[in-house]
């Protein structure tokens, strides 16, 4: 009777303390990745996980499974441990089958950047050469699956850092890309910006040219004021990131001959309105800006040369051209004192 009894003792306070261990975090060193075969045992499993210093104890983690888990529901897969875990986490990160997918490479497409500069970085990563992957940009079929209201795929691939656990196709990445863009636009976007006037296309649009003119976010929905007050008074845009998105073969350099292009679609010096598409990739910052726009007054900007970052914002053309001819003799300073340092 009291052998059964200090059995039954020792029984119960063999479960508690197993009951606790369960809870008692154990700090992995480094990263460790274990493989759950199909069919191993739970044996095995165990000593596996405290070779690799997962588990501080085989029979003990053998153990607790038996009683407060379920092994039959673990699920085979590589896993991958790391930092603080209880025996409780790595049982539950296997039965939920969270498996580790190395990354193979990643890709980042800046914001504003073109279909032809996205294209030209996945053929660098040997992924499609360019023309194929701007021949899909342009495929009715492909914008239609993927709903772009657009002739092409000019901005709605979405700026980001994709990663990819498997080598991709060209029509893999710009599927992610354009799949990216409407998770991050909000779902009343589309009818926001249609109470403003404008299609979806239209705002995208609109978002690219803000996008390319500041990269600052406090600047954005100034630029977007002036863009607004420029089309309400039917001003010309005079915005030249997007002239010069119309230039075949642009060398860097802005010309005459290009700012008087009336051949230019893209010349908004000359033709009112809006460009007839996206100019490039904007962000979702961008993209919200449209809807938010400052009300200072503002018609034009110039940079700041004191900070090259940043823009001087005006009401009047008196003001603008004063600081357009201080920008332009700060110019002249700069290039003299480079001269003379030379």
């Amino acid at each position: 009777m009291f052998l059964a009894l200090t059995a039954v003792i020792t029984l119960l306070l063999a479960r508690s303390y197993l009951d606790s261990w369960g809870d008692k975090p154990l700090e992995v060193v480094g990263q460790k990745v274990i493989t759950v075969e199909r069919g191993v045992s739970l044996r095995k499993l165990s000593e596996q996980l405290y070779q690799s210093g997962v588990v501080s104890h085989p029979r003990f983690f053998e153990f607790w499974v038996k009683f407060y888990s379920q092994f039959e529901r673990f699920q085979a897969g590589p896993y991958l441990f790391e930092g603080s875990l209880t025996p409780k986490q790595v049982a539950s990160k296997i039965i939920s089958g969270d498996i580790h997918q190395p990354v193979l490479f990643q890709m980042t497409i800046p914001e504003g950047f073109t279909i032809q500069q996205i294209a030209n970085r996945m053929e660098r990563f040997e992924i499609a050469p360019a023309e194929q992957i701007i021949k899909l940009s342009y495929s009715k079929d492909f914008l239609s699956r993927n709903r772009v209201p657009s002739s092409s795929l000019e901005g709605f691939a979405y700026p980001a850092t994709y990663y990819f656990m498997e080598m991709p196709t060209a029509h893999d990445v710009l599927t992610m890309m354009v799949q990216t863009f409407w998770a991050k636009l909000p779902a009343d976007y589309e009818e926001r910006v249609g109470e403003m006037g404008l299609s979806l296309k239209e705002a995208v649009t609109f978002a690219s040219l803000i996008e390319l003119e500041t990269r600052l976010d406090q600047e954005r929905p100034m630029v977007a004021e002036v863009i607004w007050n420029r089309l309400n008074s039917r001003m010309a845009l005079a915005i030249d990131a997007s002239i010069i998105y119309g230039i075949e073969n642009f060398d860097g350099n802005i010309r005459t001959v290009h700012l008087h292009d009336r051949d230019n679609p893209y010349n908004t010096r000359l033709h009112p309105g809006l460009p007839p598409t996206p100019i490039g990739a904007p962000s979702i910052e961008s993209l919200m800006a449209v809807l938010s726009p400052t009300d200072h007054g503002y018609y034009y900007y110039v940079l700041d040369l004191k900070d090259g970052s940043k823009h001087i914002f005006t009401k009047t053309l008196r003001e603008h051209n004063r600081h357009v001819q201080e920008l332009m003799r700060e110019q002249r300073r700069i290039r003299l004192e480079a001269e003379r340092a030379n």
